[in-house]
């Protein structure tokens, strides 16, 4: 019922919530691993769903918010791109690692983590209302369609 009203099930949001919960569970999961091979397994799917999810985003709704008249969600947009930016780079150094039960790697890992949920809480609060002020229902339907098709091909 909270998520209808704050407009969570609308298209592309109701798409972006749910890969912010897949990908937060397959992280608590990389931590809570045990041995070298499982965190490796779990972090690569991680990190292929995280890449996917972001370069849909920002090719599918950032591109069309930062034309947008509005200044704070042309700025919201920006922001995303950049925290995005970090997100890979911090991505392509995790995969380097090759110990990745080492506790440098797990601090680096936390890092991202804590990035990542502070992505996602301004993206579901203030991300999600520029959004549904720009677009009407139909069009997030629309943009949801095309963000999963998106994905799919850089998956």
């Amino acid at each position: 019922m909270l998520k209808e009203m704050l407009g969570v099930r609308a298209g592309i949001l109701a798409d972006l919530h749910a890969d912010h919960e897949e990908v937060a569970g397959l992280m608590e999961r990389i931590l809570e691993a045990h041995g070298h091979s499982p965190r490796n397994e779990l972090f690569k799917e991680m990190k292929a769903k995280l890449l996917a999810h972001a370069q849909a985003e920002a090719e599918v709704l950032y591109r069309r918010m930062e034309k947008s008249k509005d200044d704070s969600t042309r700025q919201f947009a920006y922001e995303g791109e950049v925290e995005h930016e970090l997100v890979e780079e911090l991505l392509d150094e995790l995969g380097k690692g090759r110990n990745k039960e080492s506790e440098p790697w797990t601090a680096r890992f936390t890092v991202l983590k804590e990035l990542v949920e502070h992505h996602v809480s301004e993206e579901e609060s203030e991300g999600f209302a520029d959004a549904r002020r720009e677009f009407d229902g139909e069009t997030l339907e629309k943009l949801g369609a095309q963000f999963q098709k998106e994905k799919e091909k850089l998956l």
